[in-house]
Parts: structure tokens; C-alpha cells; sequence
């Protein structure tokens, strides 16, 4: 069960093109659409008003309820008075001009301006709770204001926004700049968990640098013959972002083997190789908000479908309203109609329930399977249930007991196949 050809050998047209890459281009303008968390950063305003800013920096509320530190002790008032005023406020002006910028590496966006992890329980590292996402490297991100420490740049990505560190952000002269090196027909997306560039002993900024399922990999066209003192004959000569000392937007090259989990373009839209995409993170480490340098159960989906070229929406809820063909579990059915439900649900799916999605990979002995990113479930011992940590992701049944004894499969709100 743990090998993604034990489900793909039994789906019909499993090799059949879903939607073509026009179809999903168009597929995910239906998603800015649909979606208020997705933009289009290329039609983005060119300013945001006081308020609008403020606003958006605002989401994120001190919390209210005790919380702690990494090594136990309460986060008291001095630390959110000073990531309060690290962010900078009173600098907001009535007319906020905005920045285009690229990452240059993989980096986290956060609640708040600071690197320091909080969280709700006493004891619990897992939950770090000022972690909202991370974003890819080679991603877009409109810069919309600055820390008052400049540590730090509050972002706009596609389907996010928080706090990135400055350092892992190129700023462009322009957004054609941006979009004039990301919009072209030659480039490679990472289809393995993670790759990275070869070691330049030359170059720190393009050596060694890890990319993770779904980056899309800008290649250079007329390629030269070494870099970094090595051949670049049995690589990929791709063209990276980087900065130079003032933090503006450079470009540079580094190589990535041939032989490594990458593909030509975007991978084509097939059940099969929805399925293979999944199962290459089989026991790959849970972090909440793809911290530990993992993923989440949200992040888990949005990744394998970024290597087709959609652009999905960041939580589940979200995702959760996408356009495509949706099927709904209502609160009255059944435990055998919920069952029947997947008489119509193609393997691939993604089902959705209260605070978690799944990815459906088939049906196995009269019972839905799923693959899922999860932190755990439950075990009934007596008359209470105890909580069994996982933390990566597996393949399970979906009669699976959640953490409060209710199996999986009876929390599904629906089950959506990105297609039109």
C-alpha cells in the first residue's frame, strides 16, 4: 500500500491527460476568482492606503491566552510590545508605494517580525504558533512594508502574506523585471521531494541550494561551457535569482544534475502521475507551516499539484473553495452512504474535513484509503481515547480514528477533483 502502483493498476485511463496546461492556466484564473487569499501578482496595485496596509499587517493578533517559549517559560508583554513595535506601524504612510521582489531561497513567512518561536501548550515544540508558511524559492512576492529593525519585509506571495527575513529577497528594479525571467517556456520543476544545485566551491550564493517538490526552475538558454570551475555537460544550467551587497535583484547560474527528480516543463495531468507525485513523500516529516522542513496536510496538496502548474490556494479552508468537481458529504449520512460516496470520487482527489485535507488514493478491501500529511490519531483505551503521534506523512484507512474517536471518514466535508 505504500507504493503508489498498487492503487495506479487499478484506475481506468489512468495515463489519460486530464487538463492541458491551457486548461489549467485558465483552470487557476478561476481561482483568483473564486478565492480571496489567491492574487494575481502581475495585476496587483501599484499602492495600498493607510488603512489597507494597516489592515493586512493587523490580521495577526497578540495572542490572548498564556503562551511560552521553546524552553517553557511564559512569553510575557515586553516581547509582544517589542515585535509590535518591530513591525513598524507608526511608518505606515496615506500612500504606501509597493515593491516586486523574487526569493532567493527557501524562507519562512511568519505572523509577526521575529525568528522567535511561540507556542500554546507548555512543553510543546511542534506548534510553533508565529509560523504561518514558507514559500518556495524563485517565488514572486510584492514587498508592502519594512521592519523597524529592516531585518525584515512584510510580503504579498501569491497565496500569502506575512513577515520574510530581507535577506531572502531580491528586490527588482520593476515588476518586468520579475515577470521577464519567470514567464518563460524554458524551465525545470523539482518533482522529487528535494534537489539542489551542485556544490560551487566558487560561489556560495548558487551552491548547494535546495529546492522542494514544485519549484519551477528558470533554465539559461545559451549555455555556457563551465561554472563554478566545473563542466556544465551532464547538468541543467539554470538561472537563479540572487542580490548584490544593496539587496537589489542579480542573476546567476548553477548547474543541477540531469539525473536528478526533475521534469521538463510542468509534469503532465494524469491520475497516475498525481499518485506518483504523493507517494514520493511517503514518511516525509509533518511541520506545522511546513516548519522542520516539512509540510503540512495543506501544503502536502498544494505542492504535488503545483508540479502540474496549479496554483492553489494555502489552507485548507481555502482550498476548500476551489472551483472543480465537488462532491459533499452531508452530517446525515450514513457511515455506508459516505462509503458509496466514493463510487463517483476519482483517486487523486482532495477531501476535505474541519482543519485537515487528505489526498484519496483508492479503494482497498470495501474502504476508501487516503495518503495524508497528519500529526496523529487515536487509539480507545477503556472509555477515553489516547492520542498516537505520526507526524509524517502515510497511507491510511479512512475509518482511521480522528484525536476525538470519530473516524476520518464521518469529519469529510467534501472531496474536490481540480478539474473542469
Amino acid at each position: 500500500m505504500l507504493d503508489a502502483e498498487y492503487w495506479i493498476e487499478n484506475i481506468p485511463d489512468v495515463d489519460r491527460i486530464i487538463m492541458t496546461q491551457n486548461d489549467i492556466v485558465k483552470f487557476n484564473q478561476e481561482i483568483v476568482g473564486k478565492c480571496d487569499s489567491v492574487y494575481d501578482l502581475r495585476s496587483y496595485r501599484d499602492s495600498l492606503t493607510y488603512d489597507e496596509l494597516l489592515s493586512f499587517i493587523k490580521e495577526y493578533k497578540i495572542p490572548e491566552k498564556e503562551m511560552y517559549f521553546r524552553n517553557g517559560e511564559v512569553v510575557k508583554n515586553d516581547f509582544y510590545d517589542y515585535i509590535i513595535d518591530n513591525s513598524n506601524l507608526y511608518r505606515i504612510d496615506e500612500d504606501n508605494p509597493i515593491k516586486y521582489g523574487i526569493t532567493i531561497r527557501k524562507t519562512s513567512l511568519r505572523s509577526f517580525p521575529a525568528e522567535i518561536a511561540v507556542y500554546g501548550r507548555k512543553g510543546d515544540i511542534e506548534f510553533d504558533r508565529f509560523q504561518e508558511t514558507s514559500c518556495h524559492a524563485i517565488e514572486p512576492v510584492i514587498v508592502l512594508h519594512e521592519s523597524k529593525d529592516k531585518k525584515w519585509y512584510f510580503v504579498q506571495m501569491y497565496n500569502y502574506r506575512g513577515w520574510a527575513k530581507a535577506t531572502d529577497i531580491a528586490i527588482a528594479k520593476n515588476k518586468e523585471e520579475v515577470f521577464d525571467y519567470l514567464d518563460t517556456d524554458d524551465f525545470i520543476v523539482v518533482t522529487g521531494n528535494r534537489v539542489r544545485t551542485q556544490s560551487n566551491p566558487y560561489d556560495d550564493d548558487v551552491s548547494e541550494i535546495q529546492f522542494d517538490m514544485g519549484t519551477r526552475v528558470p533554465l539559461e538558454k545559451d549555455m555556457p561551457d563551465t561554472i563554478g570551475n566545473q563542466s556544465t555537460y551532464g547538468n541543467y544550467v539554470v538561472k537563479l535569482p540572487s542580490m548584490d551587497d544593496e539587496g537589489n535583484l542579480i542573476f546567476k547560474y548553477g548547474l543541477i544534475s540531469i539525473k536528478e527528480d526533475v521534469h521538463w516543463g510542468y509534469v503532465p495531468y494524469t491520475r497516475a502521475n498525481i499518485l506518483n507525485q504523493a507517494f514520493k513523500l511517503i514518511g516525509d516529516r509533518y511541520g506545522w507551516g511546513d516548519s522542520f522542513g516539512g509540510r503540512d496536510c495543506s501544503s502536502f496538496i498544494m505542492y504535488i499539484y503545483k508540479t502540474f502548474g496549479f496554483r492553489l490556494p494555502r489552507n485548507a479552508d481555502e482550498q476548500e473553495r476551489c472551483p472543480g468537481i465537488v462532491y459533499k458529504f452531508s452530517d446525515g449520512l450514513s457511515l455506508d452512504e459516505r462509503i458509496k460516496v466514493f463510487d463517483k470520487i476519482k483517486p487523486g482527489a482532495a477531501l476535505y474535513m474541519p482543519g485537515h485535507v487528505m489526498m484519496y488514493v483508492g479503494m482497498d478491501g470495501g474502504v476508501p484509503y487516503i495518503i495524508h500529511d497528519f500529526a496523529g490519531y487515536a487509539e480507545r483505551n477503556g472509555d477515553k481515547y489516547d492520542f498516537i503521534p505520526v507526524n509524517e506523512v502515510m497511507v491510511t484507512s479512512s475509518l482511521l480514528l480522528t484525536s476525538n474517536g470519530i473516524p476520518f471518514i464521518e469529519r469529510f466535508s467534501s472531496a474536490i477533483q481540480f478539474e473542469m
